[in-house]
């Protein structure tokens, strides 16, 4: 009987650690938060080429290439969080790129005029203190 109580025990203590112990399900409240705050400071609209929100950890470095008809383009730039991130269009060399704050509070876009022959490059990388949420989105600048 006794062994049965001690079998019981360390399967119900087993059981506490296993819960206990198990990662939690579903994003962060804060990447919830600044993903909605991005995204309404710098939403989708009809002349976009492209938009995309990123998730980025502390340090990490991401590029993104997307193939865009030639012509001049508003690249629209937004951070939630606190640091900077730093944001390279140039595939030759490395050059220092152009920082963009990131603000729990009250983030500003950045905007450049870019002209591309056919592709946007975007060299990314968070010099951040946790996560960052950063947006961009380019829009095609009206010729006349």
């Amino acid at each position: 009987m006794t062994l049965y109580a001690l079998a019981l025990a360390l399967l119900l203590a087993g059981v506490v650690w296993f819960v206990r112990a198990a990662p939690e399900i579903g994003e962060d409240p804060a990447v919830v938060a600044g993903r909605a705050a991005v995204e309404r400071l710098l939403p989708d609209v009809p002349r976009q080429a492209k938009a995309e929100t990123m998730v980025l950890a502390e340090g990490v470095r991401t590029e993104r290439n997307t193939v865009v008809p030639g012509g001049s383009y508003a690249l629209a730039m937004l951070c939630v969080g606190a640091g900077q991130v730093r944001v390279r269009l140039s595939t030759m060399g490395e050059d220092s790129g152009r920082a963009v704050p990131c603000a729990a509070r009250d983030p500003q876009p950045v905007e450049l005029t870019v002209g591309l022959a056919n592709d946007l490059f975007l060299a990314v990388s968070a010099e951040t203190q946790g996560t960052a949420v950063f947006r961009w989105r380019a829009t095609r600048a009206r010729t006349y």
